[in-house]
């Protein structure tokens, strides 16, 4: 497998089924989430991922982008005890802001409005995600 970052080398003391250990995963969430910055708005509220929109529509789409991403790195960082070396959350705390500033607007940066499941029930979804990385972050 060819990765656009250097792993750590392999402990098999601590892992000696896979040799990987904390660490190799936090390199992979750090270069995973460091690659889908780029399809950031300029304010970090929506991640326009390349590809056909779905069915929920592109602001749905880039909302997903945002709280996948989020509780990537709230996992990462809450696993690190705090430790935020790559300054995930300022970001992604930057895009709460301006998501939830005007919900609904059609600007570059507003979340789509959370509506009941069976109308547009996408953003729904993603507020879950959403919860769940404030609440591991919550310190």
């Amino acid at each position: 497998m060819s990765v656009p970052f250097e792993l750590p080398p392999e402990n098999r003391d601590l892992s000696p089924h896979t040799g990987y250990t904390r660490a190799h995963w936090e390199t992979v969430a750090d270069g995973l989430l460091t690659a889908a910055r780029r399809w950031s708005t300029p304010g970090h509220a929506l991640l326009d991922l390349p590809g056909c929109p779905s069915r929920s529509g592109v602001r749905s789409d880039g909302l997903e982008g945002y709280a996948r991403t989020f509780l990537a790195a709230a996992l990462r960082v809450a696993g690190a005890a705090g430790d935020d070396p790559h300054h995930l959350l300022e970001r992604y705390a930057h895009g709460l802001a301006a998501g939830t500033r005007t919900p609904g607007r059609d600007d570059t940066e507003s979340w789509p409005l959370i509506l009941d499941f069976t109308v547009q029930g996408q953003p729904m979804v993603e507020s879950a995600s959403i919860a769940l990385g404030l609440r591991l972050t919550a310190p």
